[in-house]
Formats: structure tokens, C-alpha cells, sequence
């Protein structure tokens, strides 16, 4: 198994920080939590309650699901309003497609078929291309968004002739404690971290933002810096900030074996 041996893994995950945390202990790594982002669910807000309500008035076409949580939250917003068996009738009549793993073991677990798959690394651009093949003029597409729009998918779908149905299930909001991030990014300056990972692009605004608010700028030179996939990539790019590694897959585990071979590499110092 590759080995960190002991180097220090900051990371700016929060929904899923302590199974993060033991990847790099596996690993033999020192992980340093810094939440940076928090998913809130909110099954009752009436946004999403109006959002159902429009999916299962009329026939949906395709549906599009792009996050596991965001289907639970969605189903168990149904249930709440009443309409999960209209849901489930709307589904079975049209075209189900998935990103990635996560919303089809979440779609597998409530009964729903799947009729395509995103490839890896299951990003916008995959997702379009599987939709290359169907007539969306005219078509109804219910599209599952994360937790901020999804300006590229919806307008591409909309320049094909598609209506857009859109659920916003739940919102990506900053860590209500700003402490931790503050604490990574005294450690960075100190030289104390050897590499940082990150899995979403909000996590990157974010990180710059309280950096701003804090009169900071993260210090990156010498961290080896590794990202979940292209999206989150690009934000740092944008920032101006390279990638050292990628995961082979889109997964967490992967992420923290990246980071182990990239340590492994002939000419990466101890």
C-alpha cells in the first residue's frame, strides 16, 4: 500500500471529514481537517416543495440526477408534500440518467431504473455527451442540481429546444466556525502542511474568501495540492493555483492514493 509516512494532509471536506481523516490515517498520513463548505438539506423549504410539485404536473421527459444526496433529499421531499408515488410514476415514464456512482446507488436504493450513465469523470461535459444521441426539442428534462446552479448543463440543454424543470434540494454554505480554516491557513504560512485536497470547487471559493476576510492568502508554494476532478481543478486554476495530482477515479479513497504515489515518485523529498 502506498505510504504517506507521516506527512501532513490538510483537506477542506466537511460532510465527510472523519472518513477523509481515517483514508490518510490508512495511509499512514496526519490529516488536518478544515471544513470549508457545508451542504444544508432542507426537504420542507418551499422552493423545493414548489419545485416537485411543477416536476410531477406534467410528463417528464428526462431526468437528470447529479448527486446521491441530492436524490434523497428529493424523494424525501416528495414523501413530505404527498407526491413521492407521482414522483416515482413521472420517472418510470421517462429517460433516467446519472452522473456518477453516488445518485445511482442512491436511485438503486429507492427502486428508481437507470437508463444512463455519465462516464468518468462524470462532469458536465459527460453528461451532455451521453444526451448527444436524443431529441430533447420540445422535451421536458427535470434537471437535479447540487448545491449551486448549473449554468453550462441547463443553457446547453436549453439551446437543444429542452424545458427545464430544475430541484434545488439542498445549498452549499461557508462553515458557520471559520475557525479551523483560519487555523490551515496559519499552518500553511508556518510551512506545516505537505499537501492539501480538495473535492468540490466550492471549497476553493470559499477557502480564498475567509483567506480575504482574514487579511491571508493561502500559502501554496511547495504543498502538494490534489483535487477530486476537473471542476475542482478549474477553480483552483483560476486562482492560479496548479494541481499536482489527480484520482484515477472519483472517489475519496483515490484521492488520498494519489497522494501517496505522488509522494512516492523518485525526486519527492521525505
Amino acid at each position: 500500500m502506498a505510504d504517506l509516512r507521516g506527512r501532513v494532509v490538510a483537506f477542506l471536506e466537511g460532510r465527510r471529514a472523519s472518513e477523509l481523516a481515517s483514508l490518510i490515517e490508512r495511509h499512514h498520513g496526519v490529516p488536518l481537517a478544515a471544513p470549508c463548505l457545508r451542504e444544508v438539506h432542507s426537504p420542507d423549504a418551499p422552493e423545493l416543495q414548489a419545485g416537485i410539485a411543477e416536476a410531477c404536473a406534467a410528463a417528464i421527459d428526462v431526468a437528470v440526477w447529479l448527486t446521491g444526496v441530492g436524490v434523497r433529499t428529493v424523494f424525501e421531499a416528495a414523501s413530505l408534500a404527498g407526491l413521492e408515488r407521482q414522483l416515482r410514476q413521472r420517472l418510470d415514464e421517462s429517460t433516467v440518467l446519472v452522473r456518477g456512482p453516488k445518485p445511482t446507488a442512491a436511485l438503486r436504493q429507492l427502486g428508481v431504473r437507470i437508463d444512463l450513465t455519465a462516464p468518468h469523470p462524470n462532469t458536465t461535459a459527460e453528461v451532455l455527451h451521453v444526451l448527444q444521441g436524443i431529441d430533447l426539442n420540445g422535451k421536458r428534462v427535470l434537471v437535479q442540481l447540487y448545491g449551486a446552479p448549473n449554468p453550462e448543463l441547463s443553457q446547453a440543454l436549453r439551446e437543444r429546444g429542452a424545458h427545464i424543470a430544475e430541484l434545488a434540494p439542498y445549498a452549499w454554505e461557508r462553515p458557520v466556525d471559520p475557525a479551523p480554516v483560519v487555523a490551515l491557513l496559519d499552518a500553511l504560512y508556518r510551512g506545516s502542511v505537505d499537501a492539501l485536497l480538495i473535492t468540490s470547487q466550492a471549497q476553493v471559493e470559499n477557502l480564498f474568501r475567509i483567506a480575504d476576510e482574514h487579511c491571508r492568502e493561502p500559502a501554496l508554494a511547495g504543498v502538494a495540492i490534489g483535487a477530486q476532478g476537473p471542476v475542482a481543478e478549474a477553480a483552483l486554476r483560476r486562482y492560479g493555483v496548479n494541481v499536482d495530482f489527480l484520482p484515477e477515479h472519483g472517489h475519496m479513497g483515490a484521492l488520498v492514493l494519489a497522494a501517496a504515489q505522488h509522494f512516492a515518485k523518485e525526486g519527492v523529498a521525505v
